[in-house]
């Protein structure tokens, strides 16, 4: 889960680097972004305290956020090749767009500090449970 997410990232904001098409990064995105989340409430065990259910609590929000943001990117109007329309249709269609822009810059604010606070505090657990299970003994 966060291979997939860091090298998103990483290939959505890197102008050299072409490692496939972002549709596809984004698919495996949105497809990691579900999966994961799952398996972290199974490891989980149903238990929600310390560190482990702060980040499970930011697992959610991330995940409720992603399809948010998934929603407000399908609302982008796009032509048939996938890129976005311009708006030559009319002012409309102009103001509509500049609308769905505005809302996504807004939904990456919210979106991007959960998913470090998440990144985080995962980092954290993970280090935490290898020095209590293995580091310790």
């Amino acid at each position: 889960m966060l291979f997939t997410e860091t090298f998103y990232s990483l290939r959505k904001r890197s102008r050299a680097a072409r490692w496939g098409r972002m549709a596809d990064w984004l698919q495996l995105h949105i497809f990691t972004g579900i999966v994961g989340p799952f398996m972290v409430l199974l490891h989980t065990s149903w238990k929600f305290n310390g560190l482990a259910g702060v980040t499970l609590l930011l697992t959610s929000l991330i995940v409720l956020s992603g399809f948010v943001g998934r929603y407000i990117y399908t609302r982008i109007p796009r032509t048939a090749d996938g890129i976005e329309d311009s708006g030559l249709g009319g002012q409309m269609q102009a103001r509509t767009l500049a609308n769905a822009r505005r809302l996504m810059a807004l939904w990456h604010t919210a979106h991007i500090p959960i998913g470090m606070a998440l990144f985080t505090a995962a980092f954290v657990h993970i280090l935490g449970a290898l020095y209590y299970a293995t580091f310790l003994k």
